[in-house]
């Protein structure tokens, strides 16, 4: 017989099948076991070793003995009638096949059970040591203590983020389950948390009472409960109790091996507390009438306590916000406002140097001035203090983007969303700057799950359903979305956004201007218009009213070069900023969109009245900045654009059509205006030219029929 027939014959590959499974299930129960009962880390390994070490005895043993009647005997003393290897082996291939039948439970179970756990937490140890901190209950009498309930929860949310390894979900995705009686299980979807730690708040005259519990999301386990009896007066107190026995309670249920070591809360009046907490509400808002409200409250507990450091930081905050800058939402003049925060900010850090908000509303201040090195300086040092400070995570993003870094920008952004995905701010620049990058599907992750998840008004997702669409090319359908909202509710940004969309089409009879947008975009309906004087007027008079506004300027430099007024250009040029291209670029910095200061156009200028070097370094800056945004990672239709109009100017066609080609084929509609532009005049003898230009006109009418507007012809571009 062969040597592989001696081996069937003696059951030798049935050993082995059954060896190997059996020793699979042993190793599984060992591993249980370490972890039920405690037994050494070392338990589990010393099974595999042992296992391994008996596998080849058990080979040798299975081909050197037999199993008869009368007991084991050496395989070569058995005579072939007296061997019963054959029904030995029937017996083999049934604990084989129950043995893999337990093989196949043991892997299905574990993947049943996981099964039923929640969408979108992981099963490793990281993702256990998560929590959301959800706004505690304000159970007083009177129902007036909601923003010391607030500041507890906050305080707490805080402290926990500080902790190594501990995930926390943002304030903005926590707070929005406020006074909401949802299932544990859907808030734990929507935050990504295998915990949460909720509570209440009952005072009544000076004495208070709160109540605090670490729920597991998975089976609503209570892991952990206290209550906390005090003094109103010293609330502050009770906070640093709770925040104290959570760090015990988390590390002892959730092996969290570090804590950081707790600074106790700052103390204040209460009634000034109170002030700084209602005012803290309001800035998360982002809405200018209550950012104003806000601004009044922190004047107030400045008042009563001149040396509480939050409110300083908190009204600096504010100014910040109200002001005129780009990205802002107020029209309070910048130079001014900053100059004013920045007091306060010094303040503050005067006060505690280890305030996390003071340092991120630096880091926004110094953006706005255009140091950006100190600005992404103070800001991950805000960050570092409180690793949940939305705002910092949001302008770091923004200050990153200055520098065009556009892929870091992208992954702050994600690291952002990931943490709080419901802060809205976070959540629009996300999707802006993932559609930069070219990362279009990840824009419409962030989006679709900021819409289905949050619990607001339509009027309040709009924007990001708007967005949506826009990337999609539909500008109509954005326009549509956005009329949906009342008009009061428009801010002022929002407006900037239908005016866009509307401009887009040709259509300027539906553009309602307000007193900030109407300084950027009233010159340029007066252009489109063809009214070129008229454009120009309205352009100086913006910089005469706001002279520390660089939009204005950015406009009034545009409106000079699309009128071809060149030498008025360079005049201004050299009277406001001194003939100097590094004073021009300082403060015509990058805003928040990332776009580089208007090079092109004063470059033309420029060529046109005879500067031919200063026209070559004005290029060379603005190939510089382009370079600058493609290597950190721009693959935006506008950048496509910019791409277009330098290689125009530099006379290019072939390059500078292919670029216009490529911001076309990103399901972007082109401005109608755009092929109007001064910038593409060396292409208009390109029959290329011309068909991107029917192209996109094709795609715009497409989007006027369903506004009900009538299509608009080529001849349309005769006008300009």
């Amino acid at each position: 017989m062969s040597l592989l027939g001696e081996l069937k014959r003696r059951n030798v590959f049935r050993v082995a099948g059954v060896y190997a499974v059996v020793g699979w299930l042993l190793v599984q129960v060992s591993a249980s076991l370490e972890e039920a009962v405690g037994l050494p880390e070392w338990f589990d390994g010393l099974v595999v070793s042992l296992l391994a070490i008996g596998f080849p005895i058990a080979l040798i043993f299975a081909w050197a003995f037999e199993l008869t009647a009368d007991g084991i005997k050496r395989t070569s003393a058995v005579d072939a009638d007296e061997s019963i290897a054959a029904k030995t082996g029937s017996k083999l291939d049934i604990v084989l096949v129950l043995a893999l039948v337990l093989f196949a439970g043991a892997m299905i179970v574990p993947g049943l059970r996981n099964s039923d756990r929640l969408p979108g937490i992981a099963n490793d140890a990281v993702a256990e040591a998560s929590i959301a901190v959800l706004p505690f209950a304000d159970l007083s009498p009177g129902g007036d203590q909601e923003y010391f309930a607030d500041g507890i929860s906050e305080e707490l949310l805080n402290v926990l983020a500080k902790v190594n390894g501990m995930k926390v979900a943002g304030r903005t995705s926590s707070f929005a389950f406020k006074g909401r009686n949802e299932d544990l299980r859907e808030i734990g979807r929507v935050l990504d948390v295998a915990h949460i730690l909720e509570g209440s708040v009952r005072s009544q005259r000076d004495k208070v009472r709160v109540t605090a519990q670490l729920i597991q999301v998975s089976d609503g386990f209570h892991l952990w409960s206290e209550t906390y009896d005090g003094d109103l007066n010293d609330i502050f107190a009770v906070q640093d109790d709770i925040a104290a026995e959570i760090l015990v309670a988390m590390k002892a249920q959730l092996s969290v091996e570090e804590a950081p070591q707790l600074a106790p809360v700052q103390r204040t009046d209460v009634t000034a507390y109170g002030l700084f907490l209602e005012a803290r509400d309001l800035i998360f808002t982002r809405d200018p009438k209550n950012m104003e409200r806000a601004l009044g409250l922190l004047n107030k507990a400045i008042e009563i306590d001149p040396a509480y450091a939050p409110a300083y930081a908190s009204r600096a905050k504010v100014l910040t916000l109200l002001s005129d800058r780009p990205g802002s939402y107020g029209t309070l003049p910048g130079g001014e406002t900053l100059q004013r925060a920045q007091v306060d900010v010094d303040k503050a850090l005067e006060l505690d140097s280890e305030l996390s908000d003071a340092y991120a509303v630096q880091g926004l201040i110094n953006s706005d001035s255009g140091r950006a090195d100190f600005a992404i300086t103070s800001l991950r040092r805000a960050i570092e203090l409180n690793p949940n400070s939305l705002d910092a995570r949001n302008w770091l993003a923004l200050a990153l983007a200055n520098d065009g870094r556009l892929r870091d920008v992208a992954a702050q952004l994600q690291a952002l969303t990931d943490i709080d995905p419901l802060y809205r701010p976070g959540v629009n620049n996300a999707i802006l700057y993932s559609i930069d990058i070219g990362d279009r599907e990840q824009a419409r992750s962030i989006g679709e799950r900021y819409i289905a998840n949050t619990r607001d008004t339509v009027e309040k997702t709009v924007t990001e359903a708007e967005m949506l669409a826009l990337l999609d090319g539909k500008v109509a359908e954005s326009i549509l979305l956005r009329e949906t909202v009342p008009e009061l509710s428009i801010n002022s940004l929002d407006n900037a956004n239908l005016r866009g969309s509307y401009a887009n089409l040709g259509i300027l009879d539906e553009y309602k201007g307000n007193a900030k947008t109407l300084p950027v975009f009233e010159p340029w309906v007066r252009f489109q218009r063809r009214d070129e004087q008229g454009a120009i007027d309205l352009a100086a008079t913006a910089i005469e009213e706001a002279p520390d506004y660089m939009g204005a300027h950015s406009v009034y430099i545009g409106v000079l070069f699309e009128t071809e007024k060149d030498q008025r250009l360079v005049d201004y040029f050299e009277t406001e900023y001194r003939g100097s291209l590094e004073d021009y670029a300082t403060r015509l910095r990058p805003g928040v969109n990332a776009d580089p200061p208007p090079y092109l156009e004063l470059a033309v200028a420029l060529r046109n009245t005879g500067n031919q070097s200063m026209y070559e370094e004005a290029m060379r800056r603005m190939r510089f900045a382009i370079d600058i945004f493609r290597a950190g990672g721009d693959m935006s239709a506008d950048r496509d654009l910019s791409e277009a109009a330098y290689w125009a100017i530099s006379g290019d066609r072939v390059k500078a059509l292919d670029f216009l080609a490529s911001a076309f084929e990103k399901r972007t509609i082109l401005d109608i205006f755009e092929f109007a532009s001064r910038a593409y005049e060396s292409l208009r003898d390109e029959a290329r030219f011309w068909q991107l230009r029917e192209a996109n006109l094709k795609r715009v009418n497409e989007e006027r029929e369903i506004l009900g507007y009538p299509p608009l012809t080529l001849d349309f571009y005769s006008q300009y």
